[in-house]
Parts: C-alpha cells; sequence; structure tokens
C-alpha cells in the first residue's frame, strides 16, 4: 500500500473518529439538556454536572453545591472537608460506580448523586452528578422531632409545639410551591 492510500485510510479513520467522538458529546449535551427541563421547576433546588473521564466539566446547571466557574474537578469545590468528600465519590464513579451520599455543612444539606455512563466499548466515558439541596427538608425533620419530644413532655404547652411546626412549614420550599402553582 503506498503511502498517499495510507495517509488517506488515516485520515477517514481520524474524520470518522471525530464524528463519533462529536456524536457522543452532542448525545450527552441532549440528554442533559432534557434532565434539566425536568427539574426546571421542581420543588428541591438541583445543581446537576457532567464530568468527562478527563475530569473535565462538560456541563453544569443549578447553583450553591459547587463552583460556577469550575471547568475541572479539581475545582469544582471550595470547601476543603466538602472537596474531600466528593473527590473520593467522583474518583469511584469514575472507575465505574455509582455513588450516592449526603453532604452537610454548617448551612446546608445535600444529597448526591453520581452515575457513571458507559461508552460503547464499555468503558466509563463521562459521570454525570446531580446534588439536591435538603436543607429545608432536614429542617423540617428536625422540627418533627423536636414535636415529638416535646409532646412526650405532658406538662409542656401547645405554644411550643406549635411555634416548631410553624418554623418548619415557613422554610418549606414545597409549601411555597402550592400556593403559587395550581394544583390538579
Amino acid at each position: 500500500m503506498s503511502s498517499s492510500i495510507k495517509s488517506r485510510v488515516g485520515i477517514t479513520r481520524l474524520k470518522q473518529l471525530v464524528n463519533e467522538l462529536g456524536d457522543r458529546d452532542d448525545k450527552l449535551r441532549n440528554d442533559f439538556q432534557l434532565f434539566e427541563a425536568f427539574f426546571e421547576n421542581f420543588p428541591i433546588p438541583v445543581t446537576m454536572w457532567m464530568l468527562s473521564k478527563d475530569k473535565n466539566i462538560i456541563s453544569q446547571r443549578g447553583n450553591g453545591f459547587m463552583v460556577q466557574e469550575a471547568t475541572t474537578l479539581d475545582d469544582m469545590f471550595l470547601c476543603p472537608l466538602v472537596k474531600e468528600q466528593c473527590l473520593e465519590h467522583h474518583i469511584s464513579a469514575l472507575k465505574g460506580k455509582k455513588a450516592e451520599y449526603f453532604i452537610n455543612t454548617n448551612d446546608c444539606h445535600y444529597y448526591v448523586k453520581l452515575v457513571p455512563n458507559f461508552g460503547d466499548s464499555g468503558g466509563v466515558v463521562s459521570v454525570a452528578g446531580i446534588a439536591w439541596d435538603i436543607t429545608s427538608n432536614m429542617k423540617m425533620l428536625e422540627c418533627l422531632d423536636n414535636i415529638l419530644v416535646l409532646s412526650n413532655n405532658r406538662d409542656k404547652k401547645h405554644k411550643e409545639i406549635s411555634e416548631i411546626a410553624k418554623g418548619g412549614l415557613e422554610v418549606s420550599k414545597l409549601k411555597k410551591m402550592l400556593t403559587k402553582i395550581e394544583v390538579i
């Protein structure tokens, strides 16, 4: 085979690979956009991201859980404690293992799920991540726990119970949405 034929075959193969990678990336973006549309008005704040196998951020939406200007896994998180925990789980997901965990900071609570995306060859090509801000739900659970404790002590006034329940309802994003969105 002459060198010009080998070159053409190589160029053709390279074009094919570029097209395949472009198609794969387009599919990932389309899947992510569909997912975004689903969570657009979800009653719990959601942050979503897609991480490539080489630890670059392909896409991210939402706020609160990660650095908005991040471009790689290494610069996604500011808090050292959160970063340490999250890096470990992301590395595991990049190796093909699903991960789900809770992150509790001083002010916020998150439920995080990471799912590896496998390519045609069976290897991990990306990881999709979602973090739900469950802070208000945690507050409601805390309030309910307090109500149970106070309810067991029969000589406490009902006013204390009422105030704790009111505090839980005031932080409920779902409760606020129920007053704004039609319920069928």
